[in-house]
Parts: C-alpha cells; structure tokens; sequence
C-alpha cells in the first residue's frame, strides 16, 4: 500500500467510524490521512483530498460540539480548495453556534454564488436556507445580509427549491425567517406549494410574540402557508380553538372566516370542546 493508498483508506475508515457515531475516533483518523498527504503535497496535486478531509473533520468536530475547532478546519479545508462548496457550509453552520452570524452569511453567501451554475436544488436549498438561519434569532440584521439577500431574490430560484427552502425553516422552527419571506412572496415563484411544514410548531412560538401587529403578521404567516398547501390538520386537535385564539390577539385579521371559507368541513368542528371543555364560544366571551 502506496502513501496515497494509505491516506484514501484512513479516510475511509474515520467516515465509518463517523458513521458509527465515534467522532473523536474518526477525527484521529482523518489526522493521520492528513499528514501522509501532507507529505506527498510537494509530488502529488492532492488539494482536493486535503479539502475533503478538513471538511469531514470539520463536521466531526460540530458533531462534537468544539464550534471554534469545526470553523478553523472548514477554514482550512476551503485554504486549500477554495471552490470546495461543502466547505462553505460546514463553515457557515459552525459560525451559526458560535454565534457569529455576521461570518455565517458570508460563508452561506459564497458558497451559493460558486452553485450558481448547478442543477442541484437540495444543495442550493441549504445554502438559501443556511442565510435566513443564520438571521432568524437576530435583532439587527448584520451588513452580510442585506447582499446575500439581494442575491437570494436576484437570483429567481424554481419552485422546487423554495419549497425546500420553506420547509428546512419550518420544520427547524425559524418562523421569523418564515415572516421575512411572506414580506416577499409577491416576487416567489406562483406555482410554490409547500407540505411537510408543521404548524403547530408556529403556533406555539407565536404564544411569544403576545398582542398586536406582530401577532397580525403571524395570523397572514398562517394563511399563507395554508393557501401554498400547509396541512391545517398539522396545528392539532383543537385546530379551530388555536386559529380563534391567534385570531383574537392578532385582532384586526379574517384568518378565521378565511379558513371556513376555504375548508368549509371545519364547520362540523365549531361546537366542538377541548380537552377543559371549552367550545369557541367561550373562548371569544372571555377573551
């Protein structure tokens, strides 16, 4: 077995040994690689395979939670293969826990500008969704945004992928960043239908927001993402009791009525009780 034969098995035995969930292992083994292609670098173009291993280190690493080690070797992984788009990602995650959004989005940002010519969607929904993730916790948008926004809507991404894109954000809770992109969805594709979104999940994070305008944007959220296809059955049980409750303190909305017009089998639901006994009825007379 060649120095190269070597390294290429090492790699493969710390990504089994990821696999297996035996990160510092896999670590140990993605070090030993690097240093046999460290020694061959001078004979053999190997930038590539060292890229791919500081990158799998780099993910080890966040498995691992060490965020600062994981951001250095995705660092490192893209010094030595700066089109190594993963690398970007990995970075781009890793900077979200640190939490260093400002850095996050450059990553996310630079590593969709170099997939601006592919045809992988999945790869492209984690980087557009990566950027609003990066965002979705913050008061005030870091300078980074505002171009990698600019790009994102420029850039006039299928309907496929800002389905994915939605459905990443729902289903990891970054409603906020659900709310930036109903500011825009007059300028998303038309055909745009959504599934897997768990509504129950932004109904509950809307019991944060309390009374008043933000609560009028979370009721339009709601209606929207029901209109592009979200399942009203996936806001629970008492679905109709949570719409009437959101409705109330978003007060100035017709979510309610919107929502019997467009699924008129929710009438069978009106005179319904929760697990206290409360119809809706009650609930509008002691509100």
């Amino acid at each position: 077995m060649d120095a190269m034969e070597y390294a290429q098995f090492m790699r493969q035995a710390g990504n089994q040994d990821f696999k297996n969930g035996n990160y510092s292992l896999a670590i140990r083994k993605y070090d030993q690689a690097l240093h046999t292609l460290g020694c061959l670098i001078q004979w053999v173009p190997c930038y590539r395979d060292i890229a791919v291993l500081h990158c799998n280190k780099s993910t080890a690493l966040y498995n691992l939670g060490k965020w600062t080690e994981a951001v250095f070797s995705a660092y490192q992984s893209l010094h030595w293969d700066p089109e190594y788009v993963k690398a970007y990602y990995r970075a781009g995650h890793s900077l979200i826990m640190l939490p260093n959004s400002y850095e996050a989005i450059s990553m996310f940002h630079r590593g969709l500008i170099l997939l601006s010519a592919s045809a992988d969607r999945t790869q492209i929904a984690d980087f557009v969704a990566g950027i609003f993730i990066s965002v979705n916790d913050e008061l005030v948008f870091p300078p980074t945004f505002p171009p990698a926004y600019d790009y994102i809507f420029s850039a006039r991404f299928d309907a496929l992928i800002w389905q994915a894109v939605i459905e990443r954000l729902a289903q990891k809770g970054k409603w906020r960043s659900c709310l930036l992109l109903l500011s825009e969805k007059k300028v998303l594709p038309a055909n745009l239908r959504v599934n897997q979104v768990p509504l129950k999940s932004l109904f509950e994070a809307s019991e944060l927001y309390g009374h008043g305008e933000k609560m009028q944007e979370v009721a339009e959220l709601v209606k929207w993402l029901i209109s592009i296809g979200a399942k009203v059955e996936t806001i629970g049980v008492y679905l109709l009791h949570a719409v009437m409750r959101l409705c109330i303190k978003a007060r100035k909305n017709h979510l309610f009525k919107w929502l019997l017009t467009q699924k008129p089998d929710l009438k069978e639901r009106i005179n319904q009780q929760d697990r206290d006994g409360c119809t809706l009825l009650h609930i509008v007379a002691t509100s």
